[in-house]
């Protein structure tokens, strides 16, 4: 298997692995479960591009056509999908599914734009710039367990390190720098996804005992 195929099989396995815990809809608050569900929709498409990158490195550029639809699909749609599920989640508010539906219809409109005027590389980085932003502001002001805020806030490092820090393109000390990104971006996923699940399931228990005491 060639380095490129291993790092997106790692990559898919840390980002299925929170499509996992955040599938976990039973251990979450009912105003919780919209969002969490835009944030699992964020973490599936990693998991489908990087499948589809380890199919098309280690077996067949037959994929090549998939890999490239959902690495873009991730790289524009991910960022937003989960800053915007954690803005809402820490803040105890929710978005109808139509209000989800209109911000991934604008934010390919935004792609195709940019893309139609050549501006697709800042324009992903923007994105990513800001997702990271909004998510960690909220992070940081949101009262909640230092086990989980640890979790999220080192997954939000690891995220800009990879994404904005080492990017994708050329070599880093004789190693590809697409595989470090990916590494990196692997361990995010693994730490966002524990973090969010264990942060969700410790305010639905707080809930359940808030609404017992009133009785």
């Amino acid at each position: 298997m060639s380095s490129l195929a291993l790092s997106d099989a790692v990559l898919a396995a840390a980002s299925a692995f929170a499509v996992f815990l955040l599938c976990q809809q039973q251990a979450f608050a009912q105003i919780h479960r919209t969002a969490t569900k835009g944030a699992l929709l964020g973490f599936l498409l990693i998991t489908l591009a990087a499948v589809s990158g380890t199919l098309k490195f280690g077996f067949s550029d037959i994929w090549t056509g998939v890999y490239i639809f959902l690495n873009n699909a991730a790289t524009y749609l991910s960022p937003p999908l989960i800053g915007t599920a954690i803005a809402l989640l820490l803040s105890n508010k929710e978005w109808s599914r139509p209000a989800w539906g209109r911000m991934i219809i604008a934010l390919c409109l935004a792609y195709e734009i940019t893309r139609w005027y050549g501006l697709e590389t800042l324009y992903r980085d923007a994105l990513l710039a800001v997702s990271l932003t909004v998510a960690l502001y909220t992070v940081l002001r949101a009262q909640i367990e230092p086990g989980p805020k640890g979790l999220l806030l080192i997954a939000f490092i690891s995220f800009f390190i990879g994404g904005l820090v080492i990017g994708n393109e050329g070599t880093l000390g004789g190693y590809l720098r697409i595989n470090l990104f990916r590494y990196l971006i692997a361990l995010g996923s693994l730490l966002l996804g524990t973090g969010l699940f264990m942060l969700l399931k410790n305010q639905n228990k707080m809930a359940e005992q808030a609404g017992t005491n009133q009785e």
